[in-house]
């Protein structure tokens, strides 16, 4: 009988530590190795790209092709404080090579949840015509010195 109690004890205690993990987040989601390259390929009608790792997860949203080349971008964490993350030292490359240089990102402060505009600067126009894809590259995010976002852009 008493090993029936400690038995119910420890499962009650299980599950309450697992739901409380899984309340700021996925406690399923397993660290992800530190990686250079962190790229996923998806056609133009897909425009939220993620890449996960680093203790940060970065979603970034295409807004397409426009005048100012702009995406959502948030970033998540459960380990380190994002605050200090301004993502200017982002590029935003097409398939020929040619890059545009970001602007201040425009996230307001949130400790481990951010989110915010991110735009570039430079001749929209040309950079988007005829290319086959664009790669959203961000450095030093977690623990993973670059991590590239590529899309389609149905040229």
């Amino acid at each position: 009988m008493t090993i029936m109690i400690r038995h119910t004890v420890l499962m009650s205690f299980a599950l309450l530590v697992t739901g409380t993990l899984g309340a700021c987040g996925s406690a399923s989601t397993p660290a992800a190795s530190p990686q250079t390259w962190a790229s996923a390929v998806a056609g133009a009608a897909q425009t939220t790209q993620r890449s996960e790792g680093g203790q940060v997860t970065v979603e970034a949203t295409w807004n397409g092709a426009t005048v100012e080349p702009a995406f959502d971008v948030k970033l998540d964490t459960h380990s380190v404080d994002l605050d200090a993350l301004d993502l200017s030292n982002s590029v935003l490359r097409n398939d020929r090579g040619e890059t545009l240089a970001a602007r201040p990102w425009a996230a307001a402060t949130g400790g481990h949840h951010r989110e915010g505009s991110l735009a570039f600067t430079g001749d929209a126009s040309s950079f988007f015509n005829d290319a086959k894809w664009i790669e959203l590259t961000f450095n030093g995010i977690g623990d993973i010195p670059e991590r590239a976002l590529r899309w389609a852009t149905g040229s």
